[in-house]
């Protein structure tokens, strides 16, 4: 929203001004911008990111890894892996490129891939960078969203300075915002004038003008802004109110009458209007019926100019809230809402763009998500009964609801409003991480996504984009470049379709709430597309629940450890659980192992949670059938021994394995064989009295040879009287999950690891699964 900070008031601020900075003026936009961004995060990668901001299906990504060779000595042919998952499963074969440094020096590696055909997936991207003899170094995760349109899962960004900038400068600002994976960008005041946006005309656009705020604004900047976003995938939006012209405006020849206005008395003669502040180019905005057929031709035919002129995607609609009982130039009373869903309606079909517009506190919600907008938009106001965090769930709930779950909410909520006042554009602050952090988690989980990222890594604190009192610390933009991988890689779970749960989730030894009250974990479940996902966000230690953390004051989570939870299934069985977050491992997805019971609350499942600091996500994939949980025991050798398994050595050698909580999958402890010598080892179980039907084997194995590669290595699974089936392990020091069906018909099913060994090779065994089909 632009003009006001809260429906039926009006702010009035002083004009800030922004520095442009003038980057990499004599450079291109290739290598010079993406490394601008790169910051220097581990041993070896320093920075991962990709080419666009979403890709449509089958087309072509390119990834670049950037490292730097901090390990202390020089490395010769090591190597970089990267892995395409989709949800905890790769989704085509991983690719791996040779590099060689020195200590304290650069390169870049560019991978290619063409993405899957399938439209609107999210995929996570894991880099690993190993050195001479195979071993991990260093980790670091993107992420891909292919999506033929924005609008599926929008991730908004803004642009608020239209300056004389370079094209390098542009394309540098832009470059920034795709690392996010921001798919579309809002032009904020980027126009003349509210009833005349186009300055110039159509053949012959001005070159400079002065926006409402008495800035200079510039032609060439706006379209550089243009061709490079559009140059990564990113949409076009371009801003404007729904209904306000000028003051002048019934003198300045563009033909807007007052008759179309909107007015507080039913004579006609207080046109309702705002102040603006001094200084700026107009000293009020004077408000129009948006239901009036002539106000809508004369503003769609002037939006229609803007679209001729420069290459815009779509429209951003702007309103300023709820302004009371409001009459025509006749004295009849004005039904905004719905005649706000009549513009909308024929924008779209007059101007054939995409339209999204900003139901300011939630008023009009209702009416325009049965319009034809392409999403949803809630500027989010306490005014307005948006303060806590269950309250912004409850917008995106609403938002859904109100649309059938066709469209999705986009959340303006501007974060440490209050201590922002503190500082200036010259003099800046910093964003509190603690309260920005919690509230994406929360926005994020309940299936929204959250405008906030913009001007050169800038993010918003105020209602006027072009105010920047706080800026990100180098720490917040990196977390923050985790999660908005996290959000696009698991798109399908948290935004797709999901609906709200009754489900109970309960957490052993840590106070829980379901609505989100301060100093506990807030948990909620949703489901959708064959998975129970579950949202649990921590606010221990947190005394308030307002989302918008005002004076900055929100503390640093009390991060837990091996957190138990029971989780009631309602209905089906859980055929795998799986452990992912924004705050751990770079978001990696992580197989739980589980127990499964009953008592008069129905069937639940238990698992341990290995770390929650502000966000976790567990996904819990479901059937139908009988088989229920991991029918393993001990099945992630948690016991810290090999309780359930049976472990087998030739006669003359001793065991050659261990237990222990070095480099584990998940959880505190992974099973593994060594030895330098040549050996071999054997761990298995055998489960008996099993129904008879498919069952489902799955292990995380990380297999190295340090010398020469053993001559067996392998997952052996046998049902009883059968014949063992054999799948041999990929040596390269990378933990894989390896997946067997099986047919049982005697009740009975060995599952085993084998190793022979020249000496020198280890196998680690870790998450081990038997799940009936």
């Amino acid at each position: 929203m632009f003009y006001n900070a809260s429906p039926r008031r009006i702010r009035v601020w002083t004009v800030w001004c922004l520095a442009v900075l003038l980057l990499l003026a004599s450079y291109g936009p290739g290598a010079a911008v993406r490394q601008a961004q790169a910051a220097s995060t581990g041993t070896m990668i320093t920075d991962v990111n990709t080419d666009k901001a979403m890709y449509s299906p089958g087309q072509q990504a390119s990834i670049y890894v950037d490292l730097k060779n901090n390990t202390g000595s020089s490395i010769t042919n090591g190597s970089v892996t990267v892995i395409f998952k989709h949800l905890n499963q790769e989704a085509t074969p991983s690719a791996t490129q040779n590099y060689s440094l020195n200590n304290g020096t650069s390169t870049s590696l560019t991978f290619t891939w063409t993405t899957p055909n399938t439209n609107f997936k999210g995929y996570l991207i894991e880099v690993y960078a190993k050195n001479a003899s195979g071993t991990i170094i260093d980790n670091m995760n993107t992420a891909i969203d292919v999506s033929s349109t924005w609008t599926k899962f929008p991730r908004y960004g803004f642009l608020s300075s239209f300056g004389n900038m370079s094209a390098a400068t542009t394309a540098n600002w832009t470059w920034q915002l795709k690392n996010y994976h921001i798919n579309a960008l809002q032009y904020y005041d980027w126009m003349w004038k509210h009833h005349v946006p186009l300055a110039g005309t159509t053949a012959n656009p001005a070159a400079s003008w002065n926006d409402v705020a008495n800035r200079t604004t510039y032609r060439q900047t706006i379209q550089n802004f243009i061709s490079s976003a559009k140059g990564y995938n990113m949409a076009n939006m371009n801003y404007n109110l729904l209904y306000g012209a000028l003051s002048g405006y019934g003198e300045d020849g563009s033909g807007v009458s007052s008759s179309w206005g909107l007015f507080r008395n039913t004579n006609g003669t207080n046109q309702y209007n705002v102040g603006l502040p001094s200084g700026w180019a107009a000293s009020n905005i004077w408000f129009f019926n948006p239901a009036n057929v002539s106000w809508q031709n004369y503003l769609i035919g002037k939006m229609q100019d803007v679209f001729t002129a420069y290459n815009f995607d779509g429209w951003h609609v702007d309103q300023i809230g709820d302004p009371g009982t409001v009459y025509t130039s006749t004295g009849g009373t004005v039904n905004l809402k719905t005649g706000f869903a009549s513009l909308l309606n024929k924008a779209k079909t007059d101007l054939g763009k995409t339209v999204v517009f900003n139901n300011v506190g939630t008023y009009g919600l209702t009416e325009t998500a049965g319009s034809n907008v392409d999403a949803l938009y809630v500027e989010t106001w306490e005014g307005s009964g948006q303060t806590t965090y269950q309250d912004l769930k409850n917008v995106i709930d609403n938002g859904s609801s109100a649309s059938n779950g066709s469209k999705q909410t986009v959340i303006a909520a501007y974060m440490n409003y209050a201590y922002q006042n503190n500082f200036t554009d010259q003099n800046p602050g910093y964003f509190n991480p603690h309260g920005v952090l919690r509230t994406n988690a929360a926005i994020f989980a309940s299936g929204g996504s959250h405008i906030e990222l913009g001007d050169d890594t800038k993010m918003l604190d105020h209602e006027y984009f072009p105010n920047h009192h706080l800026i990100l610390s180098d720490t917040l933009k990196r977390q923050l470049r985790n999660y908005y991988d996290f959000l696009v890689a698991y798109e399908n779970l948290l935004r797709d379709g999901q609906t709200n749960s009754s489900n109970a989730i309960q957490l052993s030894g840590v106070t829980s709430s379901t609505n989100g009250s301060a100093n506990t974990v807030w948990t909620f479940a949703k489901s959708g597309g064959g998975y129970d996902v579950l949202h649990m966000i921590n606010l221990l230690g947190q005394s308030s629940n307002a989302y918008r953390d005002t004076d900055a004051n929100y503390p640093a989570p009390q991060i837990k450890t091996n957190v138990p939870v029971k989780y009631y299934l309602g209905s089906g069985t859980a055929q795998s659980v799986s452990f992912a977050s924004p705050d751990y491992e770079n978001g990696k997805s992580f197989d739980l192992s589980f127990t499964t019971g009953s008592n008069s609350g129905g069937s639940y499942i238990q698992f341990t949670v290995p770390r929650l600091e502000y966000w976790d996500m567990v996904y819990v994939k479901k059937g139908t059938g009988t088989g229920g949980g991991n029918l393993l025991t001990n099945a992630g050798f948690e016991t810290g021994n090999l309780n359930g398994w049976t472990e087998w050595h030739p006669s003359g050698q001793a065991a050659k394995y261990g237990i222990d909580g070095s480099d584990v999958h998940s959880g505190s402890y992974k099973l593994y064989f060594y030895d330098g010598a040549a050996y071999q080892q054997s761990v298995h179980q055998l489960k008996t009295g099993l129904a008879n039907g498919s069952y489902t084997v799955k292990a995380w194995v990380k297999a190295t040879a340090f010398g020469g590669a053993p001559s067996v290595c392998r997952m052996e699974t046998s049902s009883y009287g059968g014949t063992a089936v054999y799948d041999n392990m990929t040596v390269d020091g990378t933990w894989r999950q390896y997946t067997r069906t099986v047919n049982v018909t005697n009740g009975q099913l060995d599952v085993g690891f084998y190793v022979n060994s020249p000496g020198a090779t280890s196998m680690q065994i870790d998450d081990v699964e038997l799940i009936r089909n």
